[in-house]
């Protein structure tokens, strides 16, 4: 992997507090370290929320979380042993730094009336990962991390201020020569 100079690919994060999709941007390196940017859309299933069915079958959820975050943000990936590996892998730190939007809409109503009344919340967003780049060959690369990451928001967000947790990173993408 230590052949990729450009990377663009599809973003999946998995969170403690909900599944996100997004696209991710690497540059050229400045050495061993890729910039990059990063956009991410996280639907919240976390929180207090929970199913419970009464004695018909019905399914009633409680603490309903109905919350969506928009991350746009810069990231820093840092290769290890790059030039010192002649493989097709690459071990990295990252690191992450960004906007966040909580998007909040109703609880218990339509979708159409949910759209109309979104409470909008302004944030920050951080993260650390470390991980490991792969070339499936010299068109597309691979990448997983594990890390942490935090969305802090001006006011509280569906009962939290704190969006933060375990995160699992995958993305697949066009390597760019």
């Amino acid at each position: 992997m230590a052949e990729i100079h450009r990377f663009t690919a599809l973003d999946v994060h998995v969170t403690d507090f909900g599944t996100g999709f997004g696209a991710y941007r690497q540059f050229s390196p400045i050495g061993r370290f890729h910039p990059a940017i990063n956009a991410l859309f996280t639907m919240v299933s976390g929180g207090d929320e929970y199913t419970w069915y009464d004695i018909y079958g019905y399914a009633h959820v409680e603490n309903e979380v109905s919350l969506n975050i928009v991350n746009l943000g810069l990231n820093g990936k840092y290769h290890i042993f790059k030039g010192k590996i002649a493989n097709s892998f690459s071990p990295f730190l990252s690191a992450k730094i960004g906007y966040a939007l909580g998007l909040d809409t109703p609880e218990g109503e339509r979708f159409m009336d949910k759209i109309k009344h979104i409470d909008r919340v302004h944030g920050f967003n951080t993260g650390f990962f470390g991980g490991v780049d792969f070339a499936v060959d010299r068109k597309y690369g691979f990448s997983v991390a594990i890390g942490t990451q935090w969305n802090v928001f001006e006011k509280t967000v569906d009962g939290q201020k704190y969006w933060n947790g375990t995160t699992i990173v995958i993305q697949y993408g066009k390597i760019i020569p």
